[in-house]
């Protein structure tokens, strides 16, 4: 059930993306701009991620014999959150595309990836490192992306290890790097 809430999330923007009237059927004057097309593609790309995760797990539960069951039962719960997380994304990309919001839909579903992948390379074992590490480089390359996207636009600033202040995380240091606007609305 997942699996498919997600295709037709992908589905339903690859239809609008690409068709004009899709657009008019909902009544929306508004349109994606050039810009907005070339930050859509890494984000799609992190709900076509979402949905290799879900489905490769799911087969891979199926291969599990009775014994391994047990010990997986919890691997549905860990893919309860992935559709609202989607849709959250989904929603946010249809224009007017408002680039922050986007992004931060988007590192939603990144963290919840990253976590249900971790989660799984304990749970599933050193078997499944192979794909499970691929998911994890595809989630880390559609990030990479989209930030090169928002720092190119003048979103996001490029933050150096040594940069940090001390006790500072991460995003505590790209916030400080966001003032800038994009669609007039400020970070």
């Amino acid at each position: 059930a997942h699996a498919n809430i997600i295709k037709d999330a992908l589905r339903e923007l690859e239809e609008a993306k690409n068709s004009d009237s899709f657009m008019e059927d909902f009544e929306c004057e508004e349109n994606w701009s050039d810009s907005d097309f070339i930050i859509m593609s890494p984000l799609l790309g992190m709900i076509k991620t979402s949905g290799a995760l879900t489905k490769k797990t799911m087969d891979t539960v199926k291969k599990c014999d009775q014994l391994d069951k047990l010990r997986i039962d919890a691997i549905p719960n860990l893919f309860a959150k992935i559709p609202e997380l989607v849709d959250d994304l989904a929603l946010s990309l249809y224009p007017p595309l408002d680039w922050n919001v986007s992004k931060t839909e988007a590192w939603k579903l990144k963290d919840h990836m990253e976590e249900v992948i971790t989660q799984l390379g304990e749970i599933l074992g050193p078997d499944h490192k192979t794909w499970l590490d691929f998911m994890e480089k595809a989630v880390k390359h559609n990030t990479a992306t989209v930030q090169g996207i928002l720092i190119q636009h003048g979103m996001a600033q490029l933050q150096l290890g040594e940069e940090k202040e001390k006790g500072e995380t991460v995003k505590e240091v790209e916030e400080k790097g966001e003032g800038a606007t994009k669609n007039g609305v400020s970070s």
